[in-house]
């Protein structure tokens, strides 16, 4: 086994299915695909990729803000929940350690996320 550390926060995957600008990326069958709601998300898509091709994810362990797709209207500051189709919204079951920076107006609407850490 050939390992090797990632030190800069994007990582370029093959695509199983075609993935759009900030939808959040899991790897399945060691290929980059859609997050759904329950599933552990490594990153977003920084660009939009074909199945098959090549897409560059900002993993969440990269420093700066993050380009996320938004599934809804999206309230500035609101913590983020994710969505079946890779998408954040400001409502849902289980919060991610992510806030709304700006407000999204609609449905793939793209908008600028912080990660944040919970107080004790």
């Amino acid at each position: 086994m050939n390992t090797t550390e990632n030190s800069m926060g994007f990582k370029g995957l093959v695509t199983a299915a075609a993935i759009s600008q900030g939808q959040r990326i899991k790897i399945s069958s060691g290929q980059a695909d859609i997050a759904a709601a329950t599933d552990a998300a490594i990153g977003v898509a920084i660009h939009d990729a074909a199945s098959g091709g090549v897409v560059t994810v900002k993993l969440w362990s990269a420093p700066g803000t993050f380009i996320c797709r938004a599934s809804a209207p999206i309230a500035a500051g609101a913590q983020l929940y994710p969505t079946a189709a890779g998408e954040v919204d400001d409502t849902g079951t289980t919060a991610i350690n992510l806030v709304a920076l700006e407000a999204a107006a609609a449905d793939n609407n793209l908008i600028e996320c912080a990660r944040i850490e919970k107080g004790a």
